[in-house]
């Protein structure tokens, strides 16, 4: 038996790759699901006002349960949940826009570049670069232009919200990888969401008349502040205690996959053949950089200062 390590601010972090995959697959199935959701309300609040709702609604849920407030974070990590928060929100924000001009399966495969560009970030290996051409192949499949025979054209100013989103959640990986190492997983959770909340403020008071007059779509966004926020991201807080960061973000490149089937049988969203070899593709790649992975990529990451 190994001697025990000293406790962490946020508790003590453990490699425990089969509890933190279990975890990941957990608040992506969640996080589908609510984004499938929350594309029905689109009609209703407009997607920036289905974000506001989703992300107040979340924020006051979690404030009720957790009282984050009870013991107040250094400066240091105070600064670390800033940026956490503002990732969420952005990433977000940048998803929703996505959504409502693309499938599902697409618009997630497209912010998935976000923690793919990070995982290969800190590759040691030209082994683990090998995925790449299998990336890039799976994801021009996934935009081609064929896409538009099973009704989906490539929608530029789509897939540039998802760049948007690809960027934020880069930055939510790491920020929240960092956070999880300082505070407990649902306080951390509970703090990110208030931030991301206070910053689209003035989209919920636009958006709240419009909930008054449709109590119904306003209950519903109600389930999809729990499934899209509050559970996702706590599952995924307490899998960065346990996986690496770069784990973390190729262990997400399964959300195109688990996204396209959720989309087919909550919205309806039939993709060309090509797409779904694409998505393959991605999964295939997933797979295999987990596999390449060296052993130094299971040991505790040391990520720069925010």
């Amino acid at each position: 038996m190994s001697a025990p390590r000293p406790p962490m601010a946020g508790g003590e972090r453990l490699y425990d790759p089969a509890i933190g995959m279990l975890l990941v697959v957990t608040g992506m199935f969640s996080f589908q699901v609510g984004g499938s959701f929350a594309k029905l309300l689109f009609p209703v609040f407009g997607p920036l006002g289905t974000v506001s709702l989703r992300l107040w609604i979340a924020a006051i849920v979690l404030g009720i349960l957790v009282r984050p407030w009870r013991a107040a974070p250094d400066r240091a990590t105070l600064k670390l949940i800033f940026w956490y928060g503002a990732s969420i929100g952005i990433m977000n924000m940048g998803f929703y826009l996505s959504l409502e001009r693309m499938p599902l399966g697409v618009a997630v495969a497209i912010e998935f570049l976000g923690p793919l560009t990070l995982s290969l970030s800190g590759a040691r290996r030209a082994r683990e670069l090998l995925v790449c051409p299998l990336i890039a192949g799976g994801l021009y499949l996934l935009l081609q232009p064929g896409a538009a025979l099973a009704g989906h054209p490539l929608d530029l100013l789509g897939v540039a919200y998802g760049l948007m989103a690809a960027l934020a959640w880069a930055a939510y990986i790491v920020t929240g990888s960092r956070v999880s190492r300082r505070i407990d997983a649902a306080r951390a959770t509970a703090l990110g969401q208030a931030v991301g909340a206070a910053l689209v403020t003035p989209l919920m008071f636009a958006t709240l008349p419009v909930a008054i007059v449709h109590p119904h779509a306003a209950f519903l966004a109600c389930g999809v502040a729990v499934l899209s926020s509050a559970l996702p991201y706590t599952l995924e807080m307490l899998a960065m205690k346990r996986l690496h960061p770069r784990q973390f973000g190729l262990l997400t490149s399964l959300d195109p996959a688990l996204a396209t089937i959720t989309g087919m049988l909550l919205l309806g969203e039939h993709l060309a053949l090509a797409q779904w070899a694409g998505i393959l593709c991605i999964v295939l790649s997933s797979i295999t950089g987990v596999l390449a992975q060296s052993p130094g990529a299971r040991t505790a990451a040391t990520l720069p200062e925010i």
